[in-house]
This record gives C-alpha cells, structure tokens and sequence, in this order.
C-alpha cells in the first residue's frame, strides 16, 4: 500500500494543472473548452549549455488550436484571396522581388470563411504572418498571466531544443528521411511527369504528431519539417544574418525541392544551419509557429548572443554583436 501510494504521488508531481510554472516536465495551458497547450520543459544545462531551463510547445500550433484563438478574439482566418493572388501571378508568368512571398501546393487545404478543413485540425496551422504569430503568442499570455514570458523562441532557443549540445538533427546523428515531413532525401525524377507517374515529394502539411520516431529527448515533435517555425525576429544572431524581416527554422514540407543532387538532398545538420529569412507578411502553405514559456520572465535572454557557433557563414552580414558569450564549458 505504501508502494502504490508513493507511486500515486510522483504522478500528481508530474502532472501540471495550472498555470503556474512548476518544476515538471510539462506545462498545460488551456486554450477554451476543448484545446490545450503542451509545453516541455528543455534543460540545457543538463547538455552542459549555459542557458536557463525552458519550456517548448511540444507540437507547432495547429489549426484547431488557432481556431480557438480566432474564435476568443472575434477575427476570422480566409485564405481564398491568397489564392486569388497566386492564381493572378502564374497567369502573369512573372516574377518581382517586391511581391510578398506566397504559396499554396493544394488548395483544398485551406481555410475558408474562417473554418479549417474538416479532418486537418491535427495539422500545423500554415499561411500565418509573423504578426499573426505574435498576436496568438499575446492572447495566449494574456489568458496565462501566471504562466511565465510566452512568446516566439529565439534562435538560441530553438537551437538548443532541436539539437542539444552536439546532435546533427533532434533525433540523433544520422539524416532519416522517415522521421522529417519534407522533400530532402527524395530525389525528383523529371521522367516522372512524362510518365504520368506522381511526384513523390509532398504536397501538404500532415498530423502534428504524425512521426514520433522524429522526437527530439525531451518529446517535442516536428522541428525539422512539415511546417517551417517563426522565430523572435529581433534578437542580435537575425540582425547579423541577412533579414528580410522574419527569420523561421526547421523548413517545411517543401524544403529540399531545390536540391536534385542524392548526395546534397538532405538538411544540413546543426553547425551548417542558420535557418531561412523572409518577410514579416509572408503566406505559404508550409510556414507556421511554435512558442516557448521562459518561467523566469527573463526579457533579456531575447537580446543574447548566439551560443553557438556556426560553420556555413552564408548570408552573414555582419559578425558585430554575435561572438559568443557562454563559458567555456557551452557549445563551441
């Protein structure tokens, strides 16, 4: 009896129901009646990181759970006048650098007079700006005001959630295309289309959860692939990295298309990876968030430096304000 209710009490110790940070591994925040949040705790010191422990969202925001933002708020999310465009544009056959980035692969995905797709409310919600992403992190705060400082991870953050100390991707060393939705690793055969054959790179988001052989240590799902993820845009490691005013990591489903090499189709592991730059107002089918809780209410881990470095320089603008400042003892 004593056994079970020793047993009895680690499982209470290690449920959160409220919102206040514990020092779980987990954190819940309800989002109305039917959506909740699952945040999971990263501990960087635990990777010999000097970097205080954090809470990630353990899936990117789906569509069910932007739904019941919008609904809170009164607004309403159509994608049809994106489509509109992007139709107008392949009719044009031309291409300006001033137009604003948008993309959509199957139309049949979007949202349409503020509803979803019946059978995607799993999927990662697509086709948001970053001040979408900032105003669902905002609501979100304002209904947990005692959760802690929710908001868009950094770069520094993101990092250390996706790859540790020393991993190559979130699962381990090695490329798997199985554990990523994306079109790194498959190879496109122009044949294909004279063949009437499929192309077998994908076409669409897929469930959140969809590959957990895909996990990173501390349980969080899809940070490479699937939906690419908006980062905290202002922090010193994007001002000295090429910006064109949002800054998103992972890739998503179609990261890879532009690859035709085997031997270069795969994403390039941690100290190659920058992420990608873009506008602050894009729409494209394979761009979403994630957000992060910092439990301390900590404002000035959004202005850290980088702590690690990187050895594809690419696209740097500038190194001024990026030299690293952990210890010895963090990555170098």
């Amino acid at each position: 009896m004593t056994r079970l209710l020793a047993l009895f009490a680690v499982l209470i110790a290690t449920m959160s129901h409220a919102d206040e940070p514990t020092e779980t591994a987990t954190i819940e925040l309800k989002l109305g009646v039917a959506q909740t949040l699952v945040f999971r705790r990263v501990s960087p010191r635990s990777h010999k990181i000097d970097y205080p422990d954090f809470y990630i969202l353990e899936t990117e925001v789906t569509n069910a759970q932007f739904k019941a933002y919008l609904d809170a708020t009164n607004k309403i999310k159509d994608d049809t006048e994106i489509l509109r465009i992007i139709t107008e544009r392949k009719k044009r056959r031309a291409f300006s650098t001033g137009d604003i980035p948008y993309s959509i692969e199957d139309a049949s995905t979007i949202w349409r007079d503020g509803k979803f797709p019946a059978g995607l409310d799993d999927h990662p919600v697509a086709l948001v700006t970053l001040p979408d992403a900032v105003a669902f992190a905002d609501w979100t705060a304002t209904s947990h005001p005692n959760a802690g400082l929710i908001r868009l991870p950094t770069w520094n953050e993101w990092m250390i959630a996706a790859y540790g100390k020393t991993r190559n991707y979130p699962w381990g060393n090695e490329w798997k295309l199985d554990r990523a939705h994306t079109s790194h690793g498959i190879k496109y055969d122009f044949g294909a289309r004279m063949r009437n054959e499929p192309d077998k790179r994908p076409k669409r988001t897929e469930p959140v959860k969809a590959r957990p052989n895909g996990r990173s240590p501390e349980g969080v799902f899809g940070l490479i692939g699937n939906v690419s993820e908006y980062i905290l845009n202002d922090d010193p490691t994007n001002n000295a990295y090429f910006n064109l005013g949002s800054r998103s990591m992972g890739g998503g489903f179609t990261d890879g298309r532009a690859f035709l090499d085997d031997d270069n189709n795969r994403l390039a592991p941690r100290t190659d990876y920058w992420g990608y730059s873009h506008h602050a107002t894009p729409r494209e089918d394979d761009l979403g968030f994630r957000l992060v809780i910092d439990p301390s209410n900590n404002d000035g881990l959004c202005k850290r430096p980088r702590i690690f470095k990187q050895n594809n320089r690419a696209w740097m603008v500038d190194d001024a304000g990026l030299e690293l400042t952990s210890p010895p003892k963090a990555e170098q």
